[in-house]
């Protein structure tokens, strides 16, 4: 039963508020602590979802506040006019736990995905006028502004807003040959983007010897790799970034989501060779990497570093998958399980919407992508005494849908 506090911030809502996210959950959570999350009522939830990959931490840990509130009673803008000492020491971070390279800090996944883009078109267009194409994936998202839109490889993301960027090319998912050929056959192309675990397109996961071939190809032939990893990055797979599965080194990564732990935030990083090619005047932002934000990668990215968070995200992935498995072999609904550390994918053979009502009704926050897999994305810092709960939440709801 919907309660008169909510009720209240519900009409607000639909009063005042675009309602471009279409049907909201009714819930709205005042307060969080480690993995739960608590409504306006003050009923308790487990959260798998970690809104979207984002709350790395989970909510409102301890050392995560004490460093923002430090960070309040300090600068939290003054532009990028001005030398930032959290700005300098996030961006030294980012390149421990990545490759040598250069880090620019902007606002947010769509935005790191602009500038890589831009960033990889000047480096082609430094060879030759003519090398701006970019070759993307079905099943890719890469954001929402007109550059993101146009590299992903989604109709439904991209209808209704044309025309789009030109300069891109869409090929099938794991297909060396078509990349090749397409490659071969096209001589302007610049760059190639992908992403190694598609969250939008439903968990699809790049195979290891694709992804080691296509880096080779493009590096014979000066083509530049960028792997999106705004939403597997920052320790997310079991290791601080997903391509440190693959066996390669890209030329550009794009972080945001997990990397400020709920502080909006994102970055390009990229060979430090390719920095040049953003000077003076060429690319910026306002707000990008302020003091405040960065202050929160600095935290995160710390705490990723620590070997207790990676063994936690290990730990609690081998019993997921172990007690998704069991259920796959139980429930006929259950098609796949798939995905990487805490990035974790369920492909149902019916829509998945349904699951997700039930399970918030019994207070455990999944998600449903791609329409029929339910993802499950904790904080990776979930005890296992509150995966054990959710997990039983889960398997009870999928029982109950067996037997309907």
């Amino acid at each position: 039963m919907t309660s008169k506090r909510l009720r209240e911030i519900m009409e607000s809502d639909h009063k005042h508020l675009f309602q471009n996210y279409g049907e909201r959950l009714p819930v709205c959570f005042t307060e969080g602590e480690g993995s739960l999350l608590f409504d306006q009522d003050g009923r308790r939830y487990i959260d798998f979802f970690a809104g979207i990959a984002v709350s790395t931490l989970g909510h409102a840990h301890p050392g995560f506040v004490k460093r923002l509130q430090a960070q309040l009673e300090r600068p939290i803008h003054s532009s990028n006019w001005f030398f930032n000492r959290e700005q300098a020491a996030a961006g030294k971070l980012v390149g421990e736990l990545s490759f040598p390279g250069k880090t620019l800090f902007v606002n947010s996944g769509t935005e790191a995905n602009e500038a890589a883009l831009k960033l990889a078109r000047a480096h082609g267009q430094s060879i030759s006028p003519e090398r701006y194409e970019i070759l993307s994936f079905e099943g890719s998202f890469h954001g929402r502004t007109f550059g993101g839109m146009s590299a992903t490889a989604q109709e439904k993301i991209r209808k209704g807003f044309g025309p789009l960027v030109p300069g891109f090319t869409y090929l099938p998912f794991n297909d060396l040959s078509a990349a090749e050929r397409e490659i071969e056959r096209n001589g302007r192309v610049c760059a190639v983007i992908t992403e190694l675990i598609q969250g939008e397109g439903g968990i699809r996961i790049a195979d290891r010897d694709f992804i080691k071939n296509l880096a080779a190809m493009c590096a014979k032939r000066n083509i530049l790799v960028i792997i999106d990893e705004v939403q597997t990055g920052v320790g997310r797979t079991g290791r601080a970034f997903a391509y440190q599965h693959y066996g390669i080194e890209p030329d550009i990564i794009t972080l945001a989501k997990g990397l400020g732990g709920g502080v909006p935030v994102g970055a390009l990083h990229a060979r430090k060779e390719l920095a040049p090619l953003f000077g003076k005047g060429v690319h910026g932002t306002t707000f990008g990497g302020n003091h405040l934000a960065c202050a929160a990668v600095e935290f995160v990215l710390k705490e990723i570093k620590k070997p207790a968070l990676a063994k936690n995200v290990s730990t609690v992935s081998i019993f997921i998958f172990e007690r998704l498995r069991a259920m796959k072999a139980k429930y006929p609904q259950i098609n796949e399980v798939r995905g990487m550390g805490l990035h974790i994918g369920i492909e149902l053979s019916v829509p998945g919407m349904n699951i997700v009502k039930k399970a918030l009704s019994s207070g455990l926050i999944i998600n449903c992508t791609a329409d029929k897999v339910i993802r499950i994305m904790p904080p990776l810092t979930i005890s296992m005494k509150t995966v054990r709960e959710g997990m039983k939440i889960l398997e009870t709801i999928l029982a109950r849908e067996a037997k309907a």
